[in-house]
This record gives C-alpha cells, sequence and structure tokens, in this order.
C-alpha cells in the first residue's frame, strides 16, 4: 500500500511538471531561437579574422561572410552608434515583453508557432544590441544581375516570416489587426528598400 501511494505521488508531480513544460514550450521555443542568434553573433564578432569580404563573382544568392556591424534602427540605418537607435531598442523590448505573455496563454498552434518566431526574430536583435551596441549582419545575399550585395542575419529572416503572420492571426479585433499588419509590411518595406539600395547601387539609401 505504501509503495503504490510513493508511485501514485511520483506520477502526480511528473503529470504537473509536464503540464508546466507544456504551458511554458512556447516561449522557451521563441526565448531558444533569440538566444541562438546571440550566440552566432558571438561566433562571428569573436571569429571575424576568419572571414572574407566576397568579391561579385562570389557573391550569389545565400553565404557567409565577413560580418558588418548595424549600429541603426527600423527605418534608420547607420555604422556608428547613433541615438536614433534608443526608440528601436525600447519597442524590441516592449515587443518581446508582450509576446511572452501572449506565449502563456493557450494558442493555436498557428498563433504559437508565428508569435514565438517573432520573439526570437525580436529578442534576438534586442539581446544583440544590448550585448554589443550593434546587430551583427553575417549573412550575405545577392543575385547575378546585382551590383553589390546586402547582409542581413537569423533574426531579420524570423521576423521577416513572422511578422505578417503574427499580425493576420494572432489579433482578434480588425482595430489591432489591420494597423499591425501596416507596421509589419511598413518595417519589411524600410528593409527591403535599404536592401535594394545595397544590391543595385552598392550605397545606403
Amino acid at each position: 500500500m505504501g509503495i503504490h501511494l510513493l508511485l501514485g505521488n511520483i506520477y502526480l508531480k511528473l503529470c504537473r511538471k509536464t503540464s508546466m513544460i507544456g504551458k511554458y514550450h512556447w516561449l522557451i521555443f521563441g526565448l531558444s531561437l533569440a538566444t541562438f542568434n546571440l550566440a552566432l553573433s558571438y561566433y562571428f564578432r569573436e571569429n571575424i579574422d576568419h572571414f572574407n569580404v566576397p568579391t561579385l563573382a562570389e557573391a550569389q544568392w545565400f553565404f557567409i561572410a565577413k560580418p558588418a556591424f548595424n549600429w541603426g534602427g527600423f527605418f534608420v540605418d547607420g555604422d556608428s552608434p547613433t541615438i536614433h537607435r534608443l526608440p528601436t531598442v525600447l519597442f524590441l523590448l516592449w515587443a518581446s515583453i508582450g509576446l511572452g505573455k501572449y506565449l502563456l496563454a493557450k494558442r493555436t498552434a498557428l498563433q504559437s508557432l508565428s508569435a514565438s518566431m517573432l520573439l526570437g526574430g525580436l529578442g534576438g536583435l534586442a539581446l544583440d544590441i544590448l550585448s554589443y551596441g550593434s546587430v551583427c549582419d553575417w549573412l550575405g545575399f545577392s543575385f547575378p544581375s546585382a551590383t553589390f550585395y546586402s547582409m542581413l542575419n537569423i533574426s531579420d529572416l524570423m521576423i521577416l516570416v513572422s511578422a505578417p503572420v503574427v499580425a493576420i492571426v494572432c489579433f482578434q479585433r480588425l482595430l489591432f489587426s489591420i494597423p499591425a499588419f501596416i507596421f509589419a509590411i511598413a518595417v519589411i518595406g524600410a528593409n527591403t528598400y535599404y536592401h535594394f539600395n545595397y544590391l543595385f547601387f552598392g550605397t545606403h539609401p
């Protein structure tokens, strides 16, 4: 009888822990993606001398190149520290905290996946900025007719993919969904314009 009671208590404790892990697993996934981006940033910063600046002939589609450091923010770019980054940092922190709270509630699989990916993207940029003061871009991309190549990182890709989806599926009211979608498209458009200028003119917009 005592053994059965002991085993029953162990089973109940395991069920509670499993339930707790289940509640937090999307949040943990999003934070893990953000941490992964920071780990990549650390790696490329520490090993910057091991990477070369590619020639235009080598810069085809996606490739790993010598890191570039971005000191700007949303709608503004820069190659040196600037106060214009402060609103971006505050937004990244606010949005990351909001996404973390959002992921604690029960959501659909699509809502949870897109929100955790966006948390990984925004949180990854926030961690990079708070740790080093700049964002480390190490993933280059170009195409055959381009006159130059542009740089980004894994957090940029996560934001690009997940932000419009989050705006559509994670807001119940159009009052919030429409402005969120417009903002997501504006951010993506601003970054696309920046990369477009680099690819075709080799200059900042």
